[in-house]
């Protein structure tokens, strides 16, 4: 909160004390004025005496009480207790300065009454002393419970406040502790599952660069040693490398695409086009890796698809991702199924194949960048050479897009991943 705010915020709290204390002082002397013409038939003249003698005495206590608690505030010299001492008191006093006009007034006959007023009075103030200062120091003892959880909290100990009894606003406060507490923990238990994560990520990332740079080196250094010299082998090394090179080249686009969709700044460049159109294209660029696979890639488009407002290339990249998952985890002779269809206000795609499932356990876990089952991490066996980031991208540009996306499986009976995207006029 600014100087400025603060500032403001006292003034109104000024002009509102104000405010009050007229209208108290206005209700008091009031009531005052009608018992005592109820009770003393005084005339009207010192009915309207008594009336300017109240209102006077209490406008001096209002101001008095002003006067303190602008001082207390700037010496800052009175606790809690203190401060409600000296509200006591101030009590007292007006009540004993309005004794002292009654009897100026000859609303008290004789110096004995007034005498046992006075007397009566300094006992009621004693008391008042008393009772504030006890209530004060069960209210500090509560709020020193509450002060030390808040030290606990600054020094990293996040168990909060005890249970507090009561529901006045100590208690109210002790609560607001302990939801900051447990709204602590709970940051702290995600730092911790982020920092597990950046360590996963750190070894994941080191393995998956490491892998196709040990084997561009090995190339690389067979080259330089003459090892082949035939156009022939030549040519195969070339490949290898160029394969490997493409690899980590998919593999950084991936993670930035992935720091992008983090830190919430990916951007769509929207356009109006229909998914089929977008899918289409993915399954023709698709179709000659299943063929060499051994493997049917099917396309069922159901009805006319209208265009939507869609970030084509993203898009196309999570088709790509999973067709290509699919493609890598279904065995020769398997079948992947393509399907895009229309609804009232969406519009879905599904990939389906007959590939060796996803277990249940593992199921959660398939958005997880990096994860990989135990089965798919046999590259060797798949042909996999992704880094374990399709699916996370996928996820995070079709939600970009307000979109869904959902998986089933079976084991041994195969997967499908759904997605819905809504169609925006």
């Amino acid at each position: 909160m600014s100087h400025e705010t603060l500032r403001h915020l006292v003034i109104r709290s000024s002009a509102q004390w104000w405010v009050a204390s007229a209208a108290v002082v206005s209700l008091a002397t009031g009531v005052a004025l009608l018992l005592a013409q109820v009770l003393l038939h005084p005339p009207a003249g010192d009915l309207i005496e008594l009336g300017v003698y109240l209102a006077l005495a209490g406008v001096l206590a209002v101001a008095g009480c002003w006067a303190a608690a602008r001082w207390m505030e700037r010496r800052s010299v009175l606790g809690l207790r203190g401060q409600a001492i000296l509200v006591a008191l101030l009590g007292s006093a007006t009540s004993i300065a309005t004794i002292l006009i009654l009897a100026e007034l000859m609303f008290i006959s004789g110096d004995h009454d007034l005498q046992v007023l006075l007397a009566v009075s300094t006992f009621s103030a004693v008391m008042s002393v008393f009772l504030t200062s006890w209530v004060t120091s069960r209210t500090l003892a509560r709020l020193f419970v509450v002060t030390r959880s808040i030290r606990d909290l600054a020094e990293g100990n996040l168990e909060g406040v005890t249970s507090m009894r009561g529901s006045d606003e100590v208690a109210a406060l002790a609560e607001d502790v302990n939801t900051l507490a447990r709204r602590l923990a709970e940051a702290r238990a995600e730092r911790g599952a982020l920092d597990a994560e950046r360590r996963e990520l750190t070894a994941a990332i080191s393995h998956d660069l490491r892998t196709p740079l040990s084997t561009i080196r090995a190339v690389v250094d067979a080259l330089d040693d003459g090892v082949v010299s035939d156009a022939v082998g030549m040519k195969r090394y070339f490949v290898t490398i160029r394969r490997d090179v493409d690899r980590l080249n998919r593999m950084i686009d991936d993670l930035f695409e992935l720091a992008q969709i983090d830190a919430g700044a990916l951007r769509l460049q929207r356009d109006r086009v229909a998914l089929r159109e977008i899918v289409g294209d993915v399954v023709s660029a698709m179709r000659p890796r299943a063929e060499r696979a051994g493997l049917t890639l099917d396309l069922d488009v159901t009805g006319e698809t209208r265009p939507a407002l869609l970030d084509g290339d993203r898009l196309e990249r999570a088709v790509s991702n999973l067709l290509r998952n699919a493609l890598e985890h279904t065995p020769p002779g398997g079948r992947v199924s393509v399907s895009v269809a229309e609804s009232e206000d969406h519009v879905s795609l599904e990939v389906a194949d007959t590939g060796e499932g996803i277990e249940p356990a593992v199921l959660p876990h398939v958005w997880t960048r990096f994860y990989r089952a135990e089965r798919s991490r046999m590259r060797g066996d798949t042909g996999s050479d992704g880094a374990g980031l399709g699916l996370a991208i996928t996820k995070g540009i079709v939600e970009a897009h307000g979109g869904t996306v959902g998986v089933t499986s079976q084991p041994d009976v195969g997967t499908t991943f759904t997605v819905r995207i809504p169609i925006s006029e």
